[in-house]
């Protein structure tokens, strides 16, 4: 999540915030995420948002998603082991 942050600031700092994000943006400018602030990035830490989806980054899928999900779809009967089957 450490990473995410500072991943967050630097993106907005090579944006066009040289001297660092400010503090408070107006609220209709943080709804649209228009503009970053330090209340937002304690806000969603202060929800448990660990994807840190509020702030408008994407979601990243764990590396072990696909292998997990060609496991479930062999053991329903939808694919087989050597082979994917089209829908």
């Amino acid at each position: 999540m450490r990473e995410d942050i500072l991943r967050y600031i630097e993106l907005w700092e090579n944006r066009c915030y040289f001297d660092g994000i400010p503090e408070e943006v107006p609220a209709r400018l943080s709804q649209l995420n228009k503009a970053p602030s330090y209340k937002e990035i304690c806000s969603a830490i202060l929800k448990n948002d660990y994807s840190l989806k509020t702030l408008g980054l994407p979601q990243v899928k764990s590396r072990y998603y696909s292998s997990f999900k060609r496991i479930e779809l062999i053991e329903r009967g939808v694919i087989s082991d050597n082979q994917l089957k089209l829908f």
